[in-house]
């Protein structure tokens, strides 16, 4: 199993509430948590030294402000939607069941997509906003937005106290049993930080809005809005929807892909017990009977060395040594057990049952994945381009390294595969790695170089990646002066800020002529690869 390195930090897009991101903050170190991460997320990661996250909330108190810079104002409450119309979801034996059979609870969640996407392209567009504001200041003080934003939020953000820190402990103390406490005081301190943190950038962007005219334009939720339409204009400068609706894409997909995946589950549910109530007729037998002899009485603790085993083939994802996670590892084990045999009674009971699906997968959406000037190997030409974002501290991005290359020896020149880099912020050499694997692009060892960090991981600080440039030959005196001065700090952040509008979330993040790779292996990828040469760009 390949897992993947995210950014363990806060979404940008307000679809939870405070206390379950402080439960999501502080839980991250439970067992179940990381070994449950997706390829992707509703919304894209946080990250300390971007734009503000969000703009200041319609409904705080309105301030003072120069009738000459007219400012975005909040789309007016929209009634409670209606409850949609029932959509046919599966037939079994000839007898249809719609979303109106589903739990009402699920109905419910359902029928708050639509709302949830409205909001998220509004969420969108202040960001794009912010962002456009933030590099305007930037621009007029002549620095770059990282500095602006280092000056004005990262230097300000005050250190937590040990008070503070045992108060937000002792209020989440029922969920943190059984979590080391060194790891939980980290998380803890990083939470408060993190939410000192969206103060300040609200605080900056409150000011931006009052020096800065922002006039709105065409609502960015009118249906079928033109790419060239004008949704808003900040300081004299348009912005088009076209770049809303592009970083909308993977938000979009995500959501509704969730929102099949609930209704596809609880209808697979529904199947299931139907089946279940028929075999147990057909046997004469009640239906808890057979669940307790196909799968209750089949599911056994784990043994120590199972657990051991599964310890030492994952604890580089885990927070805590085996004895502190003993217990959970075993309940994660025998859990998994007990879904192996409910599939596996499930397709039993299917297998004679005539099943028909009348929902599908909403379908990957094609992004405009821009290639930059990133280092690349194979003809710019190629009908399909493979661009990954990676980091090179990232075990996921190592051990899919030998995958990509194996795989590309197979296409020839029908491949271009291009890195662009996206350093995570709880791998702390990350960011000094892409500088020095930019350093050696510029000398042509890219590749090369880059084959060395993945297998050193563990040496990625400064002094090791200058001592990596010696063994390629490269022109130390120009190597260390590049890194030294952080002469590609600013491609770096590019990619990142590239990468964060695509969707990306986690590392690697691999497109595939746009369409963002889901099943990370060499089968996957060849998978791609063939699909996507056979489909027009």
């Amino acid at each position: 199993m390949l897992y993947l390195c995210s950014n363990q930090q806060f979404f940008y897009y307000p679809l939870y509430t405070a206390s379950s991101r402080m439960k999501t903050a502080l839980g991250a170190s439970c067992l179940i948590l990381l070994l449950t991460l997706s390829t992707t997320s509703v919304a894209q990661t946080r990250r300390r030294g971007t734009t503000p996250r969000k703009a200041p909330a319609a409904t705080a108190t309105p301030r003072p402000e120069p009738a000459a810079q007219p400012q975005p104002t909040a789309p007016p409450p929209t009634a409670p939607r209606a409850p949609s119309t029932p959509i046919n979801v599966v037939a079994l034996n000839g007898q249809t069941l719609t979303t109106a059979d589903l739990d009402p609870a699920v109905r419910q969640q359902l029928d708050l997509v639509e709302d949830k996407i409205l909001a998220a392209k509004r969420e969108i567009l202040d960001l794009q906003i912010n962002t456009i504001l933030l590099q305007a200041e930037a621009s007029r003080r002549r620095i770059d937005t990282h500095r602006l934003y280092e000056t004005e939020v990262t230097k300000r953000i005050p250190v937590p106290t040990a008070a503070q820190i045992k108060k937000l402990l002792d209020e989440q103390g029922a969920q943190l049993q059984g979590t080391d406490p060194a790891t939980v005081n980290q998380q803890a301190a990083a939470y408060l930080q993190a939410e000192s943190e969206e103060k300040l950038a609200d605080d900056l962007v409150a000011r931006l809005r009052k020096t800065i005219p922002v006039v709105m334009g065409v609502d960015v939720n009118t249906p079928n809005l033109s790419n060239e339409a004008v949704v808003a204009t900040i300081g004299g400068q348009p912005l088009k929807a076209s770049v809303i609706n592009e970083r909308f894409k993977p938000v979009g997909y995500e959501m509704r892909l969730q929102a099949y995946a609930l209704t596809r589950q609880q209808a697979e549910q529904m199947v299931n017990n139907m089946l279940l109530l028929e075999e147990a007729r057909r046997r004469q037998i009640g239906p808890e009977e057979i669940v307790r002899t196909e799968v209750s009485d089949k599911v056994r603790p784990p043994t120590e060395a199972e657990v051991a085993k599964f310890y030492e083939e994952n604890k580089s994802r885990l927070n805590g040594d085996l004895n502190a996670l003993r217990n959970q590892i075993a309940n994660y084990l025998q859990e998994q057990t007990r879904n192996r045999l409910e599939q596996e009674l499930s397709a039993r009971l299917q297998k004679n049952a005539n099943v028909r699906w009348l929902i599908t997968e909403p379908p990957q959406p094609v992004q405009n994945i821009s290639v930059d000037d990133d280092p690349a190997k194979g003809p710019a030409n190629a009908p399909v381009t493979i661009v990954e974002f990676t980091d090179f501290q990232c075990p996921a991005c190592a051990a899919m390294h030998p995958v990509i290359d194996e795989v590309l020896k197979s296409y020839g020149d029908k491949v271009r595969f291009v890195v662009r880099d996206f350093p995570l912020e709880r791998h702390e050499n990350a960011r000094k790695a892409a500088e020095a694997a930019n350093a050696a692009n510029a000398q042509g060892k890219f590749f090369e170089y880059i084959s060395i960090l993945f297998k050193r991981q563990n040496a990625l600080d400064v002094a090791s990646l200058k001592k990596y440039a010696s063994e390629l030959g490269l022109d130390r005196a120009r190597f260390d002066a590049a890194l030294d001065r952080g002469t590609y700090q600013a491609e770096v952040k590019r990619d990142i800020e590239d990468g964060e509008m695509y969707g990306v979330g986690v590392t690697p993040t691999i497109f595939v002529n746009g369409v963002q790779l889901r099943t990370l292996s060499a089968e996957g990828l060849k998978a791609a690869i063939d699909r996507a040469a056979t489909t027009p760009k």
